[in-house]
């Protein structure tokens, strides 16, 4: 089964959406016998582009995860972010009453074991790291099966890093923005309302709007906030 996974790692690069890479990355995940994935990309200076995650791990629990913030606490996270040496995780990892009370809340959603890996981009000033997860027992038979594990998910993290490059890169050469509709997008960044945007460029608020809406289409997002991080991402603005 992992040497069907391997051959099938190149589809990946052939992905012409992120939409379509998660939908491929959860077949390979599945034919590995492990039902989450999740990719975190950040940046690798201070004052990048927001991190940003691709995932199918549990909604209920990735909103409680981002609303409690505790990517702080999580020592897999901590892990991929000062090695790039793969990590078999599971509730041993969790040490301490902080770390044991996230591994519980993880643990109810069915995210128990699992594997985790990082590297830092070449083609980009990114990190990214990948987790891979299942319920199972944590168990002798079950740490080896996720030690079998651990090379295919290193390549599948390597993998995924250069389809979403790929992808970006594209998307980002078919965006072309006015001017108009950068100085709203910067000033959007820097936290200003459509009202305060209007007042600075001494046009209407509707105009402001306007132009808010064209960025969003353009750059495929659902609101705003949405629209300044993909633009921080793709280099299109700067803060």
């Amino acid at each position: 089964m992992q040497e069907q996974v391997i051959h099938a790692l190149p589809d990946l690069l052939s992905a012409t959406s992120i939409e379509q890479l998660r939908q491929r990355c959860h077949q390979l995940i599945a034919k590995m016998g492990l039902d989450f994935f999740l990719i975190g990309i950040e940046a690798q200076s201070p004052g990048g582009s927001p991190p940003r995650v691709e995932t199918n791990y549990p909604s209920a629990w990735m909103e409680r995860y981002s609303q409690q913030q505790l990517a702080i606490q999580d020592p897999v996270v901590s892990h991929c972010r000062q090695s790039p040496l793969p990590l078999i995780w599971h509730r041993d990892r969790f040490e301490g009453e902080t770390a044991q009370q996230l591994f519980e809340e993880a643990s109810a959603h069915g995210l128990s074991v699992g594997v985790a890996t990082s590297l830092c981009g070449v083609r980009r000033n990114h990190s990214m790291m990948m987790s891979v997860a299942c319920d199972a027992r944590t168990d002798a038979r079950t740490d080896q099966w996720l030690q079998t594990l651990t090379p295919v998910v290193h390549l599948l993290c390597s993998y995924a890093y250069e389809a979403i490059c790929r992808i970006e890169e594209v998307s980002q050469a078919a965006v072309n923005l006015t001017l108009r509709e950068h100085e709203c997008l910067r000033w959007a960044a820097a936290g200003k309302t459509s009202w305060e945007t209007s007042r600075i460029l001494r046009c209407s608020e509707s105009t402001v709007n306007f132009h808010i809406r064209n960025i969003i289409n353009k750059l495929d997002v659902s609101n705003r906030r949405q629209a300044v991080a993909r633009a921080l991402a793709w280099g299109l603005i700067a803060v």
